[in-house]
């Protein structure tokens, strides 16, 4: 990433640094609370910060090459942050989170974040950028929308003992699958369909548009589609040894 300038409100974009931590985790707490609160409960929310914010947690996701991590930093304290994968193997990504402080919510941090982060990717040979949010979430759902992104398709996902709808969104004219040819298979990964994964994001991959027969999964650490999944739903690639990870809700349950 280039060396970052401060815009004329003076806000800096850049790259995050393991002396972030402390800034990053407050972000995330304030932001969740704020927007998660009365849909989650606010000890969901405890739980999920000290899981994916540790100390060791995040300093591990900073040294992780599929991981993306920008801050937005003014008069020297860090207000907001986006969090992205990056799949070596393609130009595709995910923006997992993106956080601004409430306090500075509708002053167009979220949105020159947003910019920055969409920026860097496309440096970084992103050509697909894909966006999560619950569909509980009524600001986060209506952000994506107004800055070009589309509704792409909807899945559920487990929080605690209740079920949830999360919403995947994509850029505008975004193609949501993309053709491979294995051997003489034709095969269609679906970019919206995502799992993580310890070293990168898995791709569910199908044998027909309508996606009614799914072939397997594709792994975008290493470009294979050799992998297996076991009776417990643990899926790994033969090739590199990327396992899947729980998704990020599911985590603080465990």
């Amino acid at each position: 990433m280039a060396p970052s300038e401060a815009d004329s409100d003076g806000i800096e974009i850049r790259e995050a640094s393991p002396d972030d931590v402390d800034g990053i985790r407050t972000v995330a707490a304030s932001s969740l609370h704020a927007s998660y609160d009365d849909i989650l409960g606010a000890d969901a929310i405890d739980r999920a910060v000290s899981e994916w914010y540790g100390d060791d947690a995040v300093e591990a996701e900073l040294e992780t090459d599929g991981m993306l991590y920008l801050v937005a930093e003014a008069g020297g304290e860090i207000v907001g942050f986006s969090q992205s994968t990056v799949a070596p193997e393609d130009p595709v990504s995910t923006v997992l989170w993106l956080h601004i402080d409430p306090d500075s919510r509708d002053t167009g941090i979220g949105s020159t974040l947003l910019e920055r982060t969409q920026a860097e990717l496309a440096d970084r040979g992103v050509e697909r950028v894909t966006a999560e949010v619950l569909a509980d979430n009524e600001a986060g759902n209506t952000f994506y929308e107004t800055h070009g992104f589309e509704k792409a398709t909807d899945r559920d996902t487990q929080i605690g003992d209740s079920t949830y709808t999360e919403n995947v969104y994509v850029q505008a004219g975004t193609e949501k699958f993309e053709v491979r040819e294995l051997g003489d298979k034709t095969l269609y990964v679906d970019w919206t369909e995502s799992g993580r994964g310890s070293k990168a994001p898995f791709y569910a991959a199908y044998s027909d548009e309508s996606e009614e027969d799914l072939y397997g999964w594709y792994c975008s650490n290493c470009g294979s589609f050799d992998t297996a999944m076991d009776s417990m739903e643990r899926l790994e690639c033969n090739n590199c040894g990327n396992r899947k990870k729980p998704v990020r809700w599911d985590a603080a349950y465990l």
